[in-house]
């Protein structure tokens, strides 16, 4: 056999894994074996000192290799007694007789450039279908420890090892991070588990573990940064989200307790905003006391706090406690010179899945309720009743309404410019607008923005509102390039809806070629949570438009739900970070920069909307900002305000 691989200068050897021996290698990769020939080195036999999970694992790889797949690992092996490491690309070498061998490319490394790449380093270890310990290869010795008896030695979070044992049960595979026991202490590991039954009369679970701890603690700590409301230590909308998510997949029925503070203005006016803080700080604590320890507690807004309490662990007495909430939250508040001040709170309540059949619909439901404490004079709770929303709402003659309102010539479009930056780090050109949609109707007079969607989507005719909308952009835009520049883009937001229908692709792609526009001049904004949705899919719409050269912005950046693991895997040019971001630039500074650097890394610009002031655009422009919208740049204006 003639290989073209002994003048190569690194070591390379062809392992032949169903025979335990080394089937060929190059001189550089005898001085690593410590072997003086081929021969030599052909004639050992690893079997003894190949551990059953690796053995597996080396099995599993050459499935892998048939497959066409290559991977790479640090792998620490001690021929003749001697520790070397090395950092090892493995592919599929077919052989003669029909079988697949594995190809190793091997870089050798020192032993504190081994222990730093600790993430690439494979920790293998084998179980029986039970989960007892059948044996672990040498790193897994080293790192866990040689007194581990079961599966369950290690994991240290019971419900991480529930699940592992019915994701094994029902499809076979486990992935996920979980958090292990280590000889250094409780560490973070990516755990990949499988049930290998092939050939077996029972089934085994292999597991390979890497290394992942200080990358998920820095994620984790800046999870927590971008999910918690700064002030208070409370999640904020972002992490509600997060929250109302985990508990509708996992069917847990809770309570919902939303509280709006009766007077806080007041307070402010009277007392000061820092006085306003400190109460709102006193606020969450007297929550966190008077709830029951796995509530999810959240500042909602600015005077406004949403309380999640699970029903699955615990009996909750829904009055009794919504009664105690009233009464703590009405108790006097001292500010700092000892002056008194009193506040009280309205509060509805809510019960998912009793009231609501979608985790969309609860925190309206709950909203609905508060208003109507509210109107019964506030200091009270109310719980919610079936279409108490419609009452305090003016929905349902909206919705009357917004189904004529295209053919009545009543929608039409705001422009608010897209600026980019220029010299001295000033944002001093456009470099596009995105469509804001409008609606005046002669009775309702100016719908807010938010309720016009909030009903179009509820009535099932938000699709067709984007899609007038997409249309209308795009024939203004050719009036845009004219009076401002020819190489602006347009904007437009586009909800879910679109993104379940098939044909939404080819009515994009005909409106621009109708308009002789490039596919370029198109940007689509989306929520990161209809993103995730999409890009979970088998099939999804967005990487067929991104395939297209459409645009795609991430919009309302950290007011969403996603998990900023998520970025690398959405196919975005622009993330559009929420207003939040700006406002409170002075007290985020850090968390800014690191999610800014996290965007950056991923390929992406940063758009910062909510710009208010100078100090605000200079500082953000530090941070790598280098797309800005705000009141200061320019509000949304109608068509005929640039065309003049």
């Amino acid at each position: 056999m003639e290989f073209s691989l002994h003048n190569l200068t690194i070591p390379i050897w062809v392992y032949d894994i169903d025979r335990y021996c080394i089937h060929w290698a190059n001189e550089p990769a005898l001085g690593l074996w410590e072997s003086t020939n081929l021969k030599e080195l052909q004639s050992r036999d690893f079997r003894p000192i190949t551990s059953d999970a690796l053995q597996e694992s080396l099995i599993e790889f050459q499935q892998s290799f048939f497959e066409g797949y290559s991977l790479a690992h640090n792998w620490h092996f001690s021929p003749k007694g001697i520790d070397k490491y090395a950092y090892c690309q493995l592919s599929g070498y077919p052989l003669e007789d029909g079988r697949m061998a594995m190809l190793v490319e091997a870089l050798p490394i020192d032993k504190q450039h081994y222990k730093m790449q600790s993430s690439l380093t494979v920790m293998l270890s084998h179980y029986t279908e039970a989960g007892e310990f059948v044996s672990g290869n040498p790193p897994f010795l080293q790192n866990i420890g040689r007194n581990v008896q079961h599966l369950s030695d290690i994991v240290i979070d019971d419900s991480a090892l529930q699940s592992i044992i019915k994701c094994l049960r029902h499809s076979g595979r486990f992935e996920n991070d979980v958090l292990m026991k280590s000889h250094s202490g409780n560490r973070w590991y990516h755990l990949i588990a499988v049930d290998v039954k092939e050939g077996k009369d029972k089934g085994e679970i292999l597991c390979h573990q890497y290394d992942i701890h200080q990358r998920k603690i820095s994620e984790i700590s800046l999870t927590h940064q971008v999910l918690c409301d700064p002030l208070t230590g409370l999640l904020n909308r972002r992490g509600l989200e997060s929250k109302l998510q985990f508990l509708d997949q996992q069917k847990t029925p809770f309570l919902i307790y939303y509280i709006d503070l009766d007077g806080f203005k007041l307070i402010n006016d009277s007392f000061g905003h820092a006085a306003g803080d400190d109460v709102l700080r006193k606020v969450a604590d007297r929550l966190i006391a008077c709830l029951p320890h796995d509530s999810n507690i959240c500042r909602f807004g600015g005077d406004e706090f949403v309380v999640l309490v699970p029903l699955d662990k615990f009996h909750v007495d829904k009055d009794c406690l919504a009664n105690s909430l009233v009464k703590t939250l009405a108790e006097s508040y001292d500010d700092s010179q000892s002056r008194a001040m009193t506040l009280s709170a309205s509060i509805g309540v809510a019960r998912y899945p009793d009231d609501a059949d979608k985790i969309s619909n609860i925190i309206l439901y709950a909203d609905s309720a508060m208003y109507q404490a509210k109107h019964l004079g506030k200091r009270r709770w109310v719980s919610y009743t079936k279409g108490m929303e419609l009452t305090i709402r003016r929905q349902s003659v909206i919705a009357q309404y917004l189904y004529y309102a295209e053919d009545n010539n009543e929608l039409s479009l705001h422009y608010q410019p897209i600026w980019g930056l220029g010299k001295n780090n000033q944002a001093d050109r456009i470099m596009g607008f995105e469509a804001l949609l409008r609606w005046y109707n002669k009775e309702l007079g100016w719908v807010a923005p938010q309720e016009l969607v909030k009903v179009a989507e509820e009535i099932g005719i938000i699709d067709n509102i984007e899609r007038w909308v997409v249309h209308q952009a795009l024939s203004d835009l050719l009036l845009l390039r004219e009076s401002v520049a020819n190489d602006i883009t347009m904007s437009v937001n586009v909800s879910a809806v679109n993104l379940l229908d098939a044909y939404f692709p080819s009515f994009v792609l005909n409106t621009i070629k109708e308009k002789k526009l490039s596919n370029e001049d198109l940007v689509i904004e989306l929520t990161e949570s209809t993103l995730i949705e999409d890009i979970n899919k088998q099939r999804n719409i967005v990487n067929l438009l991104v395939s297209k050269g459409i645009n795609i912005s991430i919009d309302d950046f950290g007011a969403g739900i996603s998990s900023l693991a998520y970025l690398h895997r959405i196919p975005a040019s622009v993330v559009k970070m929420d207003k939040i971001f700006a406002d409170s630039i002075e007290n985020n500074s850090e968390s800014f920069q690191h999610i800014c650097q996290l965007i950056k890394t991923n390929n992406m610009q940063v758009l910062s909307e909510g710009v208010e002031t100078d100090l605000q655009q200079q500082t953000l422009a530090s941070f790598g900002v280098s797309l800005f919208q705000g009141y200061i740049l320019g509000k949304p204006k109608p068509l005929s305000y640039y065309l003049n």
